[in-house]
């Protein structure tokens, strides 16, 4: 996906060098609120953790990491990944830095993943899940063309609790009945 971009973003593997810019992002109450692995507080060696979690799974083919880059500064502005799970499917994870929340972004930077995931890579199912008082981040997937898929409980072993889920999905045939395209409506 290093060489896929979009109307306003770019995508690329984060290097070592990356930590303070994943670090003054990420150490955001705001954002690690809404996810279930982040721990809380942020510290700055936990965006070298993050950094090394992309390299090694991406190594062993357990997934792509990606940071999201601004297309006019090359800076970087949230990450998104695209973790494998058995027979051709994939499940997803994204956030954004606060100061670019509500400028579509989000949706811009699934929507391209989407089409990787299933143009490029060929994956049959794609999937991602989000907590049910973050409506926003359910919004993305839904302007990207996810349907609702159910709901989950996961752990959240950084805040000693279980959280329960919003889980939306898209079939490859879905995707291509959009045209090929996880453009957002």
């Amino acid at each position: 996906m290093e060489n896929v971009t979009t109307e306003r973003l770019a995508f690329r593997a984060p290097q070592p060098d990356d930590g303070d810019a994943i670090f003054a992002l990420m150490n955001d109450f705001g954002i690690v609120k809404y996810l279930t692995s982040v721990p809380w507080p942020y510290k700055r060696s936990d965006a070298d953790t993050y950094i090394e979690l992309a390299r090694t799974g991406r190594a062993e083919g357990k997934g792509l990491y990606y940071l999201i880059l601004d297309q006019n500064t090359s800076e970087p502005i949230g990450t998104i990944d695209l973790r494998f799970d058995p027979e051709e499917t994939a499940h997803f994870g994204y956030w954004l830095g606060t100061s670019v929340w509500g400028r579509g972004y989000a949706s811009e930077a699934l929507a391209a993943m989407l089409d990787f995931g299933f143009g490029t890579l060929g994956l049959k199912r794609i999937w991602g899940a989000a907590m049910p008082d973050n409506p926003a981040s359910i919004r993305v997937m839904e302007k990207c063309g996810l349907a609702h898929a159910g709901t989950m409980r996961v752990k959240r072993p950084n805040f000693g609790d279980e959280v329960g889920m919003v889980q939306l999905d898209m079939m490859r045939a879905d995707w291509l009945t959009r045209g090929g395209k996880a453009i957002p409506a």
